[in-house]
């Protein structure tokens, strides 16, 4: 009868375990290439769930490869050398107006965080959004989210998007150098590089997408999902305990960030990350704090807001925005049966 009972015991066990690793599912790719642009602090739920070992934690290995702006990124996912990117939500949009299906799975950022500054050139002709028309402006890249925001906010004020030249710039280095050499009218960039530009009075605020009440100013919404991780339709389908895993790390990022201090924030990066003195580096970070996303969800009133800003300053998205499957270039499901560990 023991020898039953234990006989019976070992079964079970053995099935809790089995029922178990079935529920958690074993990750389907362990070694990912994800493609990203530069580390700009509005990504950084990516670059803290990187150098902490969030992924690591999760049993991944993540290769990471850095490009320009966010069209980039989207070839790499196409072209096959990357498995997933960390882009804006808007590339969703104008992937699927060109029929390429890919879909964001967690949301880093609810907001662009991106600020139009004017350039000590740019202010001599400058006196309201209008004098956008005949300017030089840089963004991070031609066809990035910044040049979009740039076309929605100057279409927004009446300004014809064929009026002024847009310049990539990069991200960092390369947009700092452009505005302290006179080579730029305006700047559409994110930080830390505007704090920096504006601390040392080389760039002039006129649009702040940093928060809420600057976005509704910008472009007409509170609410406007950017940063975040995307694949394709076909990769999330075939591996989805691998994108749980990613989801995992990335939310207990996003915990992190809602309570660290900007100093434990950075000393948490490489020091290679920080731009200009410390001081200053510690200010960008506060200056982003409103912009993370605290659950990694999407609002579907944000996702509209976004493809109508697309639609009123692209030409090609509103005409190709019937057949945009809105729902379909986002998902909650991960977000929703995500285990999150303590930061």
């Amino acid at each position: 009868m023991t020898g039953i009972y234990r006989t019976l015991c070992c079964a079970l066990l053995t099935l809790g375990i089995a029922t178990a690793s079935h529920a958690q599912g074993a990750l389907e790719k362990t070694h990912l290439a994800i493609a990203t642009t530069g580390s700009v602090i509005s990504y950084y739920p990516f670059e803290i769930a990187l150098a902490k070992g969030y992924f690591k934690d999760e049993g991944l290995d993540v290769d990471r490869s850095m490009y320009a702006g966010g069209p980039q990124t989207l070839q790499a996912l196409l072209g096959g050398s990357a498995d997933m990117v960390v882009s804006a939500y808007s590339n969703t949009l104008t992937m699927a107006a060109h029929d390429q299906h890919v879909q964001a799975f967690v949301l880093m950022i609810k907001y662009p965080a991106f600020v139009l500054g004017i350039t000590k050139q740019g202010q001599q002709k400058y006196t309201s959004l209008k004098s956008l028309a005949s300017m030089k402006i840089g963004v991070t890249s031609p066809g990035s989210s910044t040049n979009m925001i740039l076309d929605a906010i100057a279409t927004r004020n009446g300004v014809d998007r064929k009026s002024y030249s847009v310049i990539g710039v990069g991200a960092q280095a390369g947009a700092i150098a452009a505005v302290k050499q006179g080579r730029l009218d305006a700047l559409v960039g994110i930080d830390p590089t505007i704090t920096m530009l504006t601390d040392s009075n080389d760039l002039k605020v006129v649009a702040d997408l940093r928060t809420g009440k600057g976005v509704m100013d910008s472009v007409g919404s509170s609410t406007y999902p950017e940063g975040s991780v995307i694949s394709t339709s076909e990769f999330i389908k075939k591996n989805p305990h691998t994108v749980q895993a990613v989801v995992n790390a990335m939310l207990r990022a996003e915990k992190f960030l809602q309570t660290a201090t900007p100093e434990q924030i950075a000393d948490a990066l490489p020091k290679s990350y920080q731009v200009g003195d410390r001081a200053t580096y510690l200010k960008a970070i506060e200056h982003t704090r409103s912009v993370y996303s605290t659950d990694g969800r999407y609002d579907p009133k944000g996702t509209e807001a976004v493809l109508n800003v697309l639609a009123a300053a692209d030409p090609q998205i509103a005409q190709a925005r019937s057949k945009i499957d809105l729902p379909s270039t986002y998902t909650n499901k991960f977000v929703d049966a995500a285990t999150v560990k303590n930061p």
